[in-house]
């Protein structure tokens, strides 16, 4: 039986690295490899079983080709990918260590998912035989063209009943709280499946906390069921971090369904090998896990959690671990003992 189809929007990008924890200002060299959040998402997806689709546009050069051939190499498929322009973005990640965090430079602002057009792709073809759609925040920040886009492919998911996903990934380095709230509070009328903490309900959405709650916990879940009760999302999914060192973390997740029932997995410490990417692990865990049962969500919050975990522990933006592998890890509570 043919896997169901999963589609993402959004921009594929160089990464440049410097090599054994070194600063940027003092690089000599730097470790190149591709990633970004939806791609992220989708070559997870591919290597946990599922037939994915990437639409983006990458320039018409080596650099776009390469590219194009990372996302091959994980079985995402790129039939819908534009070509065109000349600059595909990229972006910087100097690794932390110890007490000193790890830090992102971007340089986007002109590349070639900033030129594609609304009238660009063929979204009755693409969404026709979708099952589900992803996308983040990130994606709705590069530019008003991109913004087009996106909301043409939620619309295209709304005609094709096609469930949608979608991270709000806020980042400050691309624009403000006051650039990015109505953005957010538009796609949201189009989203299932949340993936998002107390300060994206409350502040990107502007729903209220009763003034009377105390703790996190409890003020999240106010503004998630406000949230659920005013929009047709099912579920809202989310970490919690605890930063030990930059190398020794321990997460936990939580899922808050329409009916307002919370659950919760964790928190797991580990060892991190590569901090980038654990975010868009645990989104292609959770989407794993709901294609396989929609009606289960501690499944998905249990897989999605796994998913994270391990994916600190390769290097690289995205997870290549197959589904039997992530299996084993949450049936031996990530017992690392050699495999024979």
């Amino acid at each position: 039986m043919m896997s169901k189809k999963v589609v993402a929007f959004g921009e594929i990008m160089l990464r440049l690295t410097p090599p054994d924890y070194t600063t940027i200002s003092e690089a000599k060299n730097f470790i190149a490899n591709y990633g970004g959040a939806e791609a992220n998402v989708l070559v997870s997806l591919s290597h946990l079983g599922n037939q994915t689709d990437f639409l983006t546009r990458v320039p018409d050069n080596q650099l776009g080709e390469s590219a194009i051939m990372h996302l091959k190499r994980h079985g995402v498929g790129t039939d819908h990918i534009l070509r065109g322009s000349s600059n595909l973005g990229m972006y910087f990640v100097e690794t932390g260590f110890g007490g000193r965090p790890s830090k992102v430079l971007y340089n986007r602002a002109h590349s070639a998912i900033t030129r594609i057009g609304i009238d660009d792709l063929d979204y009755d073809e693409i969404f026709r035989d979708a099952e589900w759609f992803h996308m983040s925040g990130i994606t709705l920040a590069i530019h008003e063209k991109c913004r087009n886009v996106a909301f043409k492919c939620l619309e295209a998911c709304e005609k094709y009943g096609v469930k949608v996903s979608f991270d709000f990934n806020y980042r400050s380095k691309l624009w403000t709280i006051e650039e990015a709230r109505p953005h957010f509070q538009k796609a949201i009328k189009y989203v299932d499946v949340l993936f998002g903490n107390f300060f994206d309900m409350n502040t990107m959405l502007e729903i209220p906390v009763d003034p009377h709650l105390e703790t996190p916990e409890e003020k999240r879940l106010d503004v998630a069921r406000k949230l659920m009760d005013q929009t047709k999302v099912n579920y809202v999914f989310g970490t919690d971090r605890i930063v030990h060192t930059a190398t020794d973390n321990s997460l936990s997740s939580y899922c808050i369904r329409k009916d307002g029932i919370c659950f919760k997995e964790g928190p797991i410490r580990f060892s991190i090998y590569d901090r980038i990417g654990g975010g868009d692990a645990f989104s292609s865990g959770i989407i794993h896990g709901l294609l396989k049962d929609y009606e289960n969500p501690k499944y998905a919050l249990k897989f999605g959690l796994a998913t994270s975990v391990l994916k600190h522990t390769l290097y690289g933006d995205a997870s290549v671990l197959s589904e039997e592998e992530v299996l084993e890890f949450m049936k031996t509570n990530g017992n690392a003992a050699v495999q024979r």
